[in-house]
């Protein structure tokens, strides 16, 4: 395992305390600096994991605990996550009704719906909703044909829909939220292995409805399976993109709760990332999984979340610098997508050309 920086070891206490219940190393919080808190609670922030951090911050004794003002703009933070959550509820809770008078249903996935496995609910970070939309009755009109019409119904409403970005959903704002319309679940025109992890998402969808908010509001949920499959393979693609503790979370969350079933047809690279995420989970978070993994994988994905090459924000640097930062980037990324997915630098080039003649535009964005 690779070797942490202090205010790293302090926020895996700290998360461990907060979803595990495992009792904190005190000598980590012994006789450290201001500087060694903020780094944490930065590192925290950054991570989309501050508000489960602050649940372990709180089983410290007062004494080891950081300073006065960072505890309270800490508290805030989070009571401002705390809103967030409920205010996503509201939205989704909202569309859906909406959506239900035109015989559309929706399958929440990820995000809200996966609150539920956390200990505090409303603690789980998240950016966006991610729906499935589907047909409540499919002798007026199809699944696709209400996948589709979920869009026209913004586009009546006034609201600009993009599905321009990636085959994968179209996206809208509702109410100020960022929704996400899955066409399908994984990028099935990008990578092979999602061509399989599609079909096995379907047969293992299994929707159930989910209390939000204490039961204020409800919502259909896929099932654990789904989960196992969703939740690694989401967090593959973004190896090299966008891979953070709180994907970690998230996947320390479903094994605590139901454990790891990997479905047989699962084999390869992706395999192999499922196991290191898990042994993982198990060396930092407290999970208790027996897993063969390849701890090198382990290593490498860590070291990517914590201490990430490349950012998606682009420099300003002109064009030149523009297309040497994307270049780099893009190699960088396809190396992470052959250890993960085994997705061939020569199956990452013809994409990328591909959707660059489809999109020019995104060629310096």
């Amino acid at each position: 395992m690779s070797q942490f920086a202090h205010h790293e070891l302090m926020l895996f206490a700290l998360l461990k305390r907060a979803l595990n219940e495992v009792e904190i190393d005190q000598t980590l919080f012994t006789d450290i600096t201001d500087d060694d808190w903020r780094a944490c609670y930065a590192l925290a922030t950054q991570q989309g994991v501050a508000a489960i951090a602050w649940d372990g911050v709180q089983k410290l004794s007062t004494e080891l605990q950081p300073e006065r003002t960072l505890r309270i703009t800490w508290a805030v933070n989070t009571e401002r996550q705390e809103q967030r959550y409920e205010y996503y509820c509201s939205v989704l809770n909202e569309l859906q009704t909406f959506y239900g008078k035109q015989q559309i249903g929706i399958i929440q996935i990820k995000g809200i719906g996966l609150g539920t496995y956390y200990p505090i609910n409303n603690h789980r970070e998240g950016g966006d909703i991610d729906i499935f939309t589907f047909s409540n009755d499919t002798d007026m009109l199809s699944h696709k044909e209400a996948n589709l019409l979920a869009d026209e119904l913004m586009r009546q409403q006034g609201i600009e829909v993009s599905s321009d970005k990636t085959e994968k959903h179209s996206e809208f704002y509702y109410k100020g939220v960022m929704i996400e319309n899955h066409k399908t679940f994984v990028n099935v025109d990008t990578f092979n292995a999602a061509k399989l992890v599609e079909k096995l998402l379907h047969e293992s969808l299994n929707p159930q409805m989910t209390e939000l908010c204490g039961g204020k509001y409800s919502v259909l949920t896929p099932s654990p399976e789904f989960n196992t499959l969703f939740l690694s393979f989401h967090a593959a693609q973004h190896f090299g993109s966008g891979l953070a503790l709180h994907h970690l979370c998230d996947w320390f969350c479903l094994l605590k709760r139901y454990g790891l079933k990997i479905p047989n047809g699962v084999k390869g690279p992706y395999r192999d990332f499922i196991n290191a995420l898990t042994y993982l989970s198990n060396t930092l978070l407290g999970s208790d999984i027996t897993v063969s993994a390849d701890t090198k994988i382990a290593d490498i994905i860590i070291d990517e979340v914590l201490h990430p090459k490349y950012s998606s924000k682009l420099p300003n640097t002109g064009r030149i610098g523009v297309l040497k930062y994307k270049s780099k980037r893009f190699l960088h990324k396809s190396r992470f997508l052959k250890i993960a997915l085994g997705h061939s630098m020569l199956q990452s080039v013809c994409h990328s050309v591909v959707s660059h003649i489809k999109k020019p535009y995104t060629i310096f964005h």
